[in-house]
């Protein structure tokens, strides 16, 4: 049986550029029969985070506190 990989690129890496290293990784690692699965952790948790109800409930949040200044993220 061939050995299997996870290739995990962890979160809160810049989303705006790719982060290329597990992907070269799987396909060097693929092309010697090591089978290869990646997961991008970054991409993940942004697709979790920043969702339609998520930021609805952001500004319903701030509606009910008549304020859009959140004291904990300036802080």
């Amino acid at each position: 049986m061939p050995p299997k990989l996870l290739l995990i690129t962890p979160p809160f890496t810049q989303l705006n550029t790719p982060y290329p290293a597990t992907a070269y990784l799987k396909g060097f690692l693929d092309s010697q029969g090591i089978i290869t699965h990646q997961v991008d952790l970054s991409i993940d948790l942004f697709l979790k985070v920043f969702t339609k109800d998520f930021i609805s409930g952001v500004f319903k949040e701030a509606k009910q506190n008549n304020s859009f200044e959140f004291p904990l993220v300036w802080n």
